[in-house]
């Protein structure tokens, strides 16, 4: 009973409120819902308040009012916000008009952004990596001192534990080389860029030996499931999935560690890029050059023989200490390091078919491919001299990269699709990057048919259909056919992507082919037909097109091999194929842009040198009509572009007038080499001389060249070029009317020169009175019809002298209206300062003291019967006392004139008659009798010179 009481005794349930029990001598606790009024201070020293800072001697301000060092001081604050605006702000400084005021700061700058980039936040990092892509164009010149610096850097951010890290460094790594390449390639040194390409090589080898797990997830559904998981799957799956379809393959993406690999492959490509350079063009532009510009000096010192340092991959190692050839070797080691490593991401990439591959899978296999290009150039010297390559694992992995990357199933490579789904697929431009995948894979081969160790490989004969060299220019040729057939083909946007590497395939071949010191004809008849491959191909597009400029590139470049150097006789060029090239020169200047004038330079030259060598069987043809028909359209400046057409509106950019001082120069000296010179080029080339907007320079050039193949023209059109260049409208300004000037006394010169005798007279005669009836004429005009009145006499009085006869007298016409001119300019602008005709302009009285000189000199040249005509015309009797008064005093200033002292002595007689006439008849006015008896008075002191010479002479 006792026991079952108490298992029945119940609890006691807890309180409502628990009643604490308060203790003596402890202080009682506050009740939950009392506030401490209790304050807790600390001190803080401030210096200054950063609103009340001047900052008014800063040169940059942030929009924040932020100057460099304050922004170089929140960057390496702990707050990681902080550091991102501190880097934003950087940026923004960078972008200023004023930036080039960070140079001066750039030990400090860099010193303390550059830790930025391996930040362990990723918001740092990318405000870091945008900010250094704006501080590279600005710290560009200030970069090559801390060349070293940045180097060690990147090493460091390519190494680092984080992914993410390792990705922004390749990012910075990138927009270096894009702005500055050579600050890795020459200022960082030799083992610098040795540890940045190992540390490369290690973030482009496999991915087990990163310790990151290669396939997860996302691979596996976008790939294909390995045979063994299939078999233990079908044993779990229930028996009603057996008869699902198999889904189609999708082209597999690149996972997260492949994509960190394509990122440091990218960037390597364009390391490489940049490092390395063509043999070729090292060879003809670096060891043969023997001379040197140097626009700034004043000493040159001579050395007996010229040491020539190479930089880059193709410098060879010093030899001066152990060490300095210990880092050169340890370079050449990490450049061939490379191969095996993209020769296993190659492989990679290439699993299943090529159907599966996606767009970034074939764009990074290209980049292997030119890797491997770059480093089997660099050691093209190691690979000759490797006898069999049997322990060399170098040699070994570029025997691997040729069987896997050249074997004829490989190359070339293209996606097994049908035949119509290709040319649909080719219309939309979606095949070109497999095309850039086999011009790469040409490219290689290439530099493999260099060195024949190479294709010796492994004991392995190459049939003759199979080898390497016959399918590198089957490829070449069939692609070039391709496009050749097919408008929509050519009009793709894509299609430079194709051609531009195919021509630099074809430049490869050539130039291994013009390295043979013997002559084969397997090799003409090879290069004979890659270049009318690419003739096809160069006629065929318009002259706007990128195509055609890079064909036009391509041409120039083989012609100026073929017509120059050591090896004309071995590159003789067919003529059939270059007058369809010189066809396409004339069109390409007819379209010729201002933005393209370097190509046009190039092919002006090329053209002059086609034309110096043109047979006479191809200067008369069709083809050339063509090439002189485009000619004349670009020299042609008749035709104004009109501001309304759009056809009108693209013409301006083609023209001649359209070009510098210094390419008209050059566009002139074509003329010279033109075999003939129809009426409309000749047309052309007179509204160039017309034209206020040409140099003058250019227009006297363009005179003379006419002039020394005067034997090419007709006579009567030449003369009428040159009258229509001496008779062009005249600009009112003074620089344009000096020029005028200057070219109408060229115009003349070489009428003398022509020696056309009197019949220069008889030819100029209605000319020249048809152009001074007209009214209003200045004085720039009436100088160039007296220059060309007395040229007419000099050419009658030059071959009169030359027959040793009397000359006969110029039309009666001519000379009327000579004389005419030649008192009216004489009476309207006479050399009297005081005449109130005479402008005040200095440019205008000097103008018409050239127009004076101009008539003085015609005179001086006259005989008898021009000049006597003159007097008769000036002293012809007036209504006005006034106006004879004037032509007295006129007279009165040629008898005063040196230049016209013999003349006057010859008719002292007959102008002392006519003054006689002239005193009676105004016997009465004592203006004109005053005038008359002081020009008897210098006649006289003319006869008496003309004495006390000639008593001189007799007492000798």
């Amino acid at each position: 009973m006792a026991r079952a009481a108490v298992a029945t005794k119940q609890k006691k349930k807890p309180a409502d409120f628990k009643r604490p029990k308060r203790k003596v001598g402890r202080r009682a606790a506050p009740a939950a819902n009392v506030t401490s009024v209790g304050i807790t201070s600390r001190r803080i020293n401030l210096l200054e308040q950063s609103l009340l800072q001047d900052k008014s001697h800063a040169s940059q301000l942030t929009h924040r009012r932020q100057a460099l060092p304050e922004l170089l001081t929140q960057v390496g604050h702990y707050n990681g916000h902080v550091r991102q605006k501190a880097l934003q702000g950087l940026k923004e400084l960078a972008g200023q008009e004023t930036a080039a005021n960070l140079r001066a700061n750039a030990s400090v700058l860099l010193e303390r952004f550059l830790p930025t980039l391996l930040d362990e936040e990723a918001v740092v990092r990318e405000a870091a990596v945008q900010a250094w892509t704006s501080l590279l164009p600005v710290l560009r010149p200030s970069l090559t001192p801390f060349a070293t610096l940045i180097a060690v850097y990147f090493c460091s951010g390519l190494t680092h534990l984080q992914i993410g890290v390792r990705q922004d460094a390749l990012r910075a790594i990138g927009a270096l080389v894009d702005e500055a390449p050579e600050l890795l390639r020459e200022d960082a040194g030799r083992e610098a860029l040795a540890r940045l390409l190992e540390n490369f090589r290690d973030l482009i080898c496999a991915a087990q030996t990163q310790g990151i797990r290669m396939m997860n997830s996302y691979d596996l559904l976008l790939g294909e499931e390995p045979k063994t998981a299939k078999k233990d799957g079908r044993k779990n799956h229930k028996t009603s999935q057996k008869g699902k379809q198999v889904k189609t393959k999708k082209p597999k993406a690149p996972s997260g560690a492949l994509a960190l690999r394509f990122a440091a492959l990218k960037v390597l490509h364009k390391l490489l890029k940049s490092v390395s350079t063509d043999p070729g063009h090292v060879s003809s532009g670096v060891v043969n050059a023997r001379s040197v510009s140097i626009p700034m000096t004043k000493t040159l010192l001579l050395y007996p023989k010229p040491r020539l340092v190479a930089s880059g991959m193709f410098a060879s190692a010093p030899l001066a200490t152990s060490g300095g050839v210990k880092i050169a070797a340890s370079w050449q080691e990490k450049v061939r390091a490379l191969l095996p490593a993209l020769l296993e991401l190659w492989l990679e990439c290439l699993e299943g078919s090529a159907d599966a591959l996606s767009d970034a899978h074939v764009e990074h296999m290209m980049y292997i491919v030119e890797c491997t290009t770059a480093v089997v150039s660099a050691n093209t010297d190691l690979l000759t001299t490797a006898s069999n390559g049997g322990d060399d694992e170098f040699f070994v992995a570029a025997l691997k990269l040729r069987e896997e990357l050249l074997a004829p199933e490989s190359f070339p490579m293209l996606p097994s699709a049908s035949e119509s789904l290709a040319a649909a697929s080719e219309s939309l431009g979606v095949l070109s990057r497999w095309h850039g995948m086999n011009a790469a894979l040409a490219k290689l081969a290439c530099e493999y048919l260099r060195v024949p160790s190479l294709l010796r490989g492994l004991g392995k004969e190459v049939s003759p259909r199979e080898s390497l060299d016959k399918r590198v220019r089957e490829y070449v040729v069939s692609t070039l056919a391709k496009y050749t057939k097919t408008t929509e083909l050519r009009a793709v946007a894509s299609m430079q992507n194709v051609l531009q590497p195919l021509l630099e395939v074809i430049t490869l071949i050539l130039e291994r082919h013009s390295t043979v010191q013997e002559t084969n004809t397997d090799n003409i008849g090879e290069r004979s037909i890659l270049l009318e491959a690419v003739t096809q191909f160069y006629v065929l597009c318009t002259p706007r097109s990128v195509s055609f400029r890079s064909c036009t590139a391509f041409v120039v470049e083989q012609l100026e091999i073929a017509l120059g150097g050591q090896q004309r006789q071995r590159s003789k060029l067919a003529w059939p194929m270059v007058m369809k090239w010189v066809v396409c020169f004339g069109n390409f200047l007819g379209q010729l842009e201002p933005q393209h004038m370097e190509l046009g330079r190039r092919s002006i030259l090329a053209l002059i040198s086609v034309l110096k060598q043109l047979p006479t069987e191809w200067a008369a043809g069709d083809q050339m009509d063509g090439v002189l028909t485009n000619l004349a359209g670009f020299f042609d400046l008749t035709a104004e572009p009109s501001t309304e057409k759009t056809e009108q509106k693209m013409l301006t950019r083609t023209r001649f007038d359209a070009l510098g001082a210094a390419d008209q120069l050059a566009f002139v000296a074509l003329v010279y080499h033109v075999p003939r010179y129809p009426v409309h080029l000749l047309r052309a080339l007179a509204s160039c001389c017309k034209s206020s907007r040409i140099c003058s320079e250019a227009k006297s050039f363009l005179v003379d060249i006419l002039f020394q193949r005067r034997e090419a023209l007709d006579l009567a059109h030449f003369v009428s070029f040159l009258v229509s260049t001496a008779l062009a409208p005249v600009s009112s300004e003074e620089q344009l009317q000096r020029q005028q000037s200057e070219l109408v006394d060229h115009v003349c010169h070489t009428f003398v020169a022509m020696n056309l005798g009197n019949s220069l007279p008889k030819i100029l005669a209605p000319t020249l009175a048809k152009a001074q009836a007209r009214e209003g004429l200045n004085p720039v005009e009436l100088h160039t019809l007296v220059s060309l009145y007395r040229t007419c006499v000099m050419s009658a009085s030059t071959r009169s002298h030359e027959t040793q006869q009397q000359r006969a007298d110029i039309p009666v016409e001519m000379e009327r209206e000579m004389v005419g001119l030649v008192v009216k300019v004489l009476v309207e602008h006479s050399a009297s300062s005081s005449s109130h005709k005479v402008s005040e302009q200095g440019a205008s009285r000097e103008q018409e003291r050239l127009l004076v000189e101009a008539c003085v000199s015609t005179l001086a040249l006259s005989e008898a019967n021009l000049f006597s005509s003159f007097v008769d015309e000036l002293l012809l009797p007036q209504q006005q006392a006034l106006t004879l008064a004037r032509r007295l005093r006129v007279l009165q200033a040629l008898v005063r004139t040196s230049d016209l002292v013999g003349a006057f002595r010859r008719h002292q007689n007959h102008v002392t008659q006519s003054l006689c006439k002239l005193e009676q008849q105004y016997a009465g006015e004592e203006d004109v009798a005053k005038t008359v008896r002081q020009l008897r008075g210098d006649l006289g002191l003319l006869a008496v010179g003309q004495d006390i010479g000639d008593g001189d002479v007799s007492m000798k």
